[in-house]
């Protein structure tokens, strides 16, 4: 068959259509009413800190109303992820929905692995006491949930651990997402308080070492009765633009596109990773996207709503096909949804 060129172009024509329409598909937005909604009981937020390097910490209330009580968030960061801005539209999310959001900053400036659950204790108890003297919001200890991002995901089972040990609140609610261990030691999780709920998220594109870490932290919290947690994987959708990408860096939700500025901050530890193909573009960030809608805000919400406003198990969400979708692109398709389990 003889070639033409016509034909060659007409179909160079029709692709590069079809990709210009790729690119003109967006993401999904936040939803108006529902858990990951942005339907917020109040409209603004402050913030007050104490401290430096390790034992910096970041505290971010509800305002505009102010409430006279409040329970708490402790806000666990990822490896080179200490500031609070790689994370601020969650935080916001959640103060809006009246939540304190403790935000330590447990690495401080090249502090040894070993340090980091003792440094966020630390944080912790010093807060109440801070908390307790201040005028202001005060602390509903009832309410204590753990939120935890990669290595923070790893630490703040940890903590949960040895919350009574340490004379902290018994931890109600966790929501562990991308674990992420690297160096750092998985305590005994049967110390976990059997009357907490659990949610482990996690993506099918985070590396497989990190999978199995988010694997062995499900069954090592063996206290936990099967009905109060939740294994739960997020698919990439890759239809529109930007992609939805669930690896590690889906959970970060920043407000400022540009952190490079920050690695100063952590340069003993940026060095050492600055030539691994994963970890150097770590120090920038993802966009905001239904990985934030659909999976860290609605999950944590609803979690935080069955823990605390109600006496239902995890079973909701593997029942309730709501809490697994990802939503639409902008032309109309639906996002490839979430899955749950207890048997990961």
């Amino acid at each position: 068959m003889k070639f033409n060129p016509a034909i060659l172009m007409i179909i160079l024509v029709l692709l590069s259509g079809q990709i210009v329409l790729a690119r003109d598909i967006a993401g999904p937005v936040q939803p108006v009413k529902g858990s990951g909604s942005y339907d917020y009981s109040h409209q603004d937020i402050k913030l007050w800190e104490k401290g430096v390097a390790e034992e910096q910490y970041f505290v971010f209330e509800p305002a505009k109303p102010t409430p006279e009580k409040a329970g708490v968030v402790v806000f666990l960061h990822d490896w080179l992820k200490s500031s609070p801005e790689h994370y601020m539209a969650w935080i916001r999310h959640l103060c809006k929905n009246g939540w304190i959001v403790f935000f330590p900053r447990y690495q401080g400036q090249g502090e040894l692995e070993e340090t980091w659950v003792f440094n966020i204790v630390r944080s912790c108890k010093d807060f109440f006491m801070e908390n307790f003297k201040r005028d202001g919001i005060k602390v509903d200890r009832k309410k204590f949930a753990i939120f935890g991002h990669g290595a923070g995901a790893v630490l703040g089972a940890n903590v949960a651990a040895v919350d009574n040990y340490f004379g902290l609140p018994r931890t109600r609610a966790l929501l562990l997402v991308t674990p992420h261990r690297k160096s750092l030691k998985i305590f005994d999780l049967s110390a976990i308080s059997r009357l907490a709920k659990m949610v482990v998220l996690t993506g099918d594109r985070v590396l497989e070492e990190n999978e199995a870490t988010a694997r062995e932290i499900f069954y090592a919290a063996d206290r936990i009765k099967t009905g109060h947690k939740i294994y739960i994987t997020v698919y990439s959708d890759y239809y529109g633009e930007p992609p939805l990408v669930a690896n590690e860096n889906a959970a970060l939700a920043p407000e400022d596109p540009v952190y490079e500025r920050h690695v100063p901050a952590n340069r003993n530890v940026f060095i050492n990773l600055a030539n691994d193909k994963f970890h150097a573009p770590a120090v920038r960030s993802q966009p905001i996207d239904a990985f934030d809608f659909f999976a860290t805000y609605r999950l944590g919400d609803a979690l935080l709503k069955t823990t605390f406003n109600g006496n239902a198990d995890l079973n909701i969400f593997k029942d309730n096909a709501t809490l697994r979708f990802m939503g639409y692109w902008s032309d109309g398709r639906k996002l490839r949804g979430m899955i749950a389990g207890d048997r990961p």
